[in-house]
């Protein structure tokens, strides 16, 4: 049905209970094609209702909500998991039938994947460091992981040789996100605590991740060889978060280890296996196409896009052709932990591939799909639709009655960003850090545009037009680039620990708050004598009693406690016939207040001046 709308606009109407599907960031184009309405109208309806947008702009769900119930639909924006599945069914692909298909028959069994998580600086890389033998905390900046990598070990159980796959996620309370992703793909979960130091706030978030994940905990207690280790205490705090050791009647198990010397290294990785055969029924089928995740991605100048992808099902093979999030590609080669070439990587392996289109993000799912095309088809749709996405969420929703006034009283302050680095989990973990710095109203963060690798010509143009800082985290400008920002006028900062980024953006922020100032009292003046001047008006004999009297200072007039005078300056200042600056505590001087005369013996002039308050 076609009726009149706002403005005497024509535009298909629902009954109020007709409901319209629409993906995240769609706009109003998408809108008018599910109602066969003209594009046109809508936006004149949107404008009739206090938002300004163009057809082709991405809106959020809010707006869409305001234009369905005035329109009469009832608007339905799609879930992630549902666009996917919808996307994928455009394809003929259903991977929840092909899950449903399998049976016992086709599952075999395929190794544990354990995440390894806890506390900043309780062990974690060296706990991996004594497992692989490898030296990866020496190339970690301030010791601290920065990005998240993925190992496959052999271990003896039984006189029977099993493999197991670790997954290393960083420990800092930045890389939550990155974290609780990987508790997501993980059978078992290694939780580092320092015998030394006990239980602390990452050790009880990295506890409520796995939790979450319902999955089983071991519990490392590291730093056995160090004086004042106590992991009874450990045991204990463990115990108030439900983890309950074998020996208390419970049912994780607790291995006392010592990174630096190598002990109990063995007892670790029985204790994972052991757990693992106890709780987890941990098969699959590697007799298809391949499905996993990528747990981390970076641009490598002379590889290109270099995806590390852990395969949850099927097999892997070079040659086949792989969609990872919003790339896609043909896998040109993999290599295993120690860079040694792979042809095929089963369940529970991690490889890394080589060959995409594009970096995935750290967390992005990816499967083979029967040919390039249909591969670069998904890649591109999500593209689309992440883009659209991002512009919705990116857009501030603001009416037109209050935008002029908000942009005339200077209330809207925002601070745009552009973030790139050297792996997408970094870069992601880093957006996510800054969004949630909160130094009150009046002020926000935008991040305009986040990507991986060198900071390009692109990006500087990108700043110049929004008035953007570039923020590198472990990359460098291309070549020519810094001096385009240097003439462009870009502010580019580049950093290598995670923190210094986030604490020079959050006193960036508070530095573009409106400054708060306080009175502060200079001195305090008893007037002694009254003289009169045809020149500079009633001059105030006084006394100083109190701080410093300046001259140019503001100042105010008290009588018997009361202001009878407010606002003045000290516009004269002098001792006897002498121009002065300033006179200290006990001495005499004469002080004029401009054209204020009203002054007379006994009273106090108090000055002052207004200085800016630091935010803390």
């Amino acid at each position: 049905m076609s009726a009149p709308s706002l403005g005497g606009v024509s535009v298909p109407r629902g009954d109020g209970s007709t409901i319209v599907r629409l993906r995240r960031g769609s706009s109003i184009t998408d809108f008018a094609d599910k109602i066969e309405a003209n594009p046109a109208a809508l936006v004149t309806v949107l404008f009739h209702l206090g938002e300004m947008a163009t057809a082709t702009q991405s809106l959020d769900e809010d707006t869409f909500q305001v234009l369905g119930t005035e329109l009469g639909y009832l608007i339905q924006v799609v879930s992630p998991e549902d666009e996917e599945r919808e996307l994928l069914s455009s394809f003929d692909i259903d991977f929840d039938a092909e899950l449903e298909a399998e049976g016992d028959e086709q599952l075999e069994a395929r190794p544990p994947v354990v995440t390894v998580m806890g506390h900043v600086d309780h062990g974690k890389t060296r706990l991996l460091d004594a497992v692989r033998n490898t030296k990866v905390v020496e190339g970690e900046h301030g010791g601290i992981t920065q990005h998240i990598g993925a190992y496959q070990i052999q271990h003896v159980l039984e006189d029977s040789e099993r493999a197991i796959t670790f997954i290393d996620t960083p420990g800092h309370e930045a890389f939550t996100a990155m974290r609780a992703r990987g508790a997501s793909v993980t059978d078992i979960a290694v939780l580092v605590v320092a015998a030394d130091d006990g239980v602390m706030p990452q050790t009880v978030e990295a506890l409520n991740h796995a939790q979450a994940a319902n999955v089983p905990i071991v519990v490392a207690v590291n730093k056995m060889d160090k004086e004042g280790a106590n992991p009874d205490k450990v045991k204990g705090q463990l115990t108030e978060y439900g983890l309950v050791p074998e020996e208390y009647g419970g049912d994780t198990m607790f291995v006392h280890v010592s990174a630096l010397k190598g002990d109990g290294i063995d007892e670790l990785l029985e204790a994972v296996l052991l757990t693992a055969d106890a709780a987890l029924d941990m098969r699959a089928n590697p007799n298809k196409d391949a499905r996993g995740i990528a747990i981390e991605a970076n641009l490598d100048k002379g590889r290109g896009a270099v995806a590390t992808v852990l395969v949850q099902s099927g097999t892997l093979r070079v040659g086949d052709t792989i969609v990872a999030g919003t790339a896609h590609g043909r896998v040109r080669a993999m290599f295993n932990e120690n860079g040694d070439v792979v042809t095929t990587a089963g369940p529970s392996r991690p490889v890394q591939v080589l060959g995409l289109s594009t970096v995935p993000r750290a967390g992005d799912t990816f499967f083979v799909t029967d040919d390039e095309r249909t591969a670069r088809q998904i890649a591109e749709k999500r593209e689309t639709a992440d883009r659209n996405a991002a512009l919705a969420k990116r857009r501030k929703r603001i009416s037109l009655e209050d935008f002029d006034q908000a942009v005339a009283e200077g209330k809207v302050d925002t601070l745009n960003l552009i973030l790139k680095g050297d792996v997408s989990g970094a870069v992601e973990a880093l957006e996510d850090s800054l969004l949630k710095i909160d130094v009150g109203e009046g002020v926000q963060l935008r991040v305009i545009h986040r990507g991986v690798g060198a900071i390009t010509q692109n990006d500087v143009n990108l700043a110049t037009v929004d008035n953007a800082i570039i923020i590198g985290f472990n990359v460098k400008p291309a070549e020519r680039v810094a001096d385009l920002a240097e003439r462009e006028g870009v502010d580019m900062r580049f950093y290598s620990v995670i923190y210094a980024a986030i604490d020079d953006i959050e006193l960036a922020l508070k530095g573009m708050l409106k400054p708060e100032y306080e009175e502060v009292q200079l001195g305090t003046a008893e007037v002694r004598e009254v003289f009169r001047s045809s020149k500079f008006g009633n001059i105030a004999g006084s006394i100083v009693r109190s701080g410093i009297i300046r001259r140019n200072t503001k100042a105010r007039v008290l009588r018997e406690g009361k202001v009878i005078g407010e606002g003045l300056t000290v516009d004269s200042l002098k001792r006897f016939k002498d121009d002065v600056t300033e006179v200290r505590t006990d001495f005499e001087c004469g002080i004029g207040l401009g054209s204020f005369n009203d002054i007379k013996e006994g009273d106090t002039i108090e000055t002052f001046e207004m200085r800016e308050k630091p935010r803390v």
